[in-house]
Parts: structure tokens; sequence; C-alpha cells
């Protein structure tokens, strides 16, 4: 009877109910937008993909800024060491362990200019901290874009009837221009293992702590 009272292309019209609340179908109804996002997100936790990606982003680039703030440092300890060398008697003071035979004036005077320059030191060593951390968003952005996902093609018999819950597949890895080299450090690795006997090589250092430094 409904066929015959509303015509077969208004029946192509209908619109299910909202899925989750039952009421009629409008775009003022949220739910199933809001149900599957919801879903989205908890299948991309359960992605070991996301993982993946998230560990070696994260280690790449905490590695990249620490070694970045590591160079930043070894230069201006060079010119602090430089500059204390250029202060008067400073040479002398070192010979004698900081108790340099000068008149207590002179010392006084001594100690303040080593004094000064130490902070000035310490304070330019915090900066460069500072201004290493805050490239971590460029840091994980260049990362990110050298990861590469790839997709199945669209003719694919597995994209254009999927088998849900049928035994899938060994899931394939997400790729990164790093392959090629951990392939070739897994064979070194075995290698190595090969002249030490046996034995497994110590491990690598662990990563550091707050910002990836100790």
């Amino acid at each position: 009877m409904l066929a015959t009272a509303t015509g077969q292309s208004a029946l192509q019209n209908i619109q299910p109910s909202c899925a989750i609340c039952g009421a009629a179908s409008t775009p003022e109804c949220a739910h199933e937008g809001d149900r599957l996002k919801l879903a989205l997100d908890q299948a991309m936790a359960r992605w070991q993909g996301v993982l993946q990606i998230r560990e070696w982003v994260l280690i790449h680039a905490r590695n990249s800024v620490i070694n970045t703030f590591t160079q930043l440092k070894a230069a201006r300890a060079h010119a602090h060491v430089a500059y204390l060398q250029t202060l008067p008697c400073y040479t002398l003071f070192q010979t004698y362990g900081g108790h340099p035979p000068l008149p207590p004036q002179q010392l006084a005077v001594l100690h303040t200019q080593i004094s000064n320059a130490n902070g000035i030191f310490r304070q330019g060593i915090d900066d460069d901290w500072r201004r290493s951390c805050l490239r971590y968003p460029e840091v994980l952005d260049y990362y990110f874009s050298l990861v590469e996902v790839s997709f199945p093609d669209e003719q694919d018999s597995m994209v254009r009837t999927p088998r849900f819950g049928a035994q899938a597949k060994e899931p394939k890895k997400v790729k990164s221009r790093r392959d090629s080299l951990d392939m070739g450090s897994e064979k070194g690795k075995k290698r190595d293992r090969r002249r030490a006997g046996g034995r497994t090589p110590p491990p690598e250092a662990p990563m550091a702590g707050r910002y990836g430094r100790r």
C-alpha cells in the first residue's frame, strides 16, 4: 500500500531514523556522526600503526632536539673558556687551584669577573635549551612528513568485498624512510653476534628523561 500511495521514486528518498536516538533523520541530529567519530578514534587507538608512527617520530624528534642543544652547549662552553682565559691572572688562578698569591683587592675583582662570566654562561645554556625545545613543533612536523603510509588499490578484492570477521592477513607495517637502513642494521647486528661467539651485543642506551635529557 505504501508503494502504491507514494510511488516507487518516493520510496528511494525515505531516510531511516537515527540509529542512536530513533528520531527522524534531520541535519540537526548529530548522534550518528558523534558515535562514528568515537568509533573511528577507538579503531585508530587499536591500530598498531598509529603507535609505531608516534614512537618513531617522538624518538627521532627528541634525538634531533637534544643533538642540536648539545652542539650549542659545546660551542657556548668553548666561548666561555676562551673568555676566562682573557681575564688578568686567570691562568695563575687555575694554577693555584683558585687561591693564587694575589693582593686581596685584585683577587676579589677576579672572583667577581669569574662569577659574572659563569652566570652569563649558565643563562646562555638555559636559553639554548629553551630555544631547542621550542623547535619541537617544527621538528615533529618534519619527521611526520617522512612517514609513508600505503593504501591498497580500490579494485582490490579485500576493499571491494571485505570479509569482516574472517582470518585477517598479516597487517602491513607503516613504511618509513628508515626501512632500508634498518635492514642493513639488522644484518650488521647478526654479523656482530657471530663475531661475538653468539653473544648478544649490549642494548642501546635508554631515552633520557624530561624533554629527553638527563
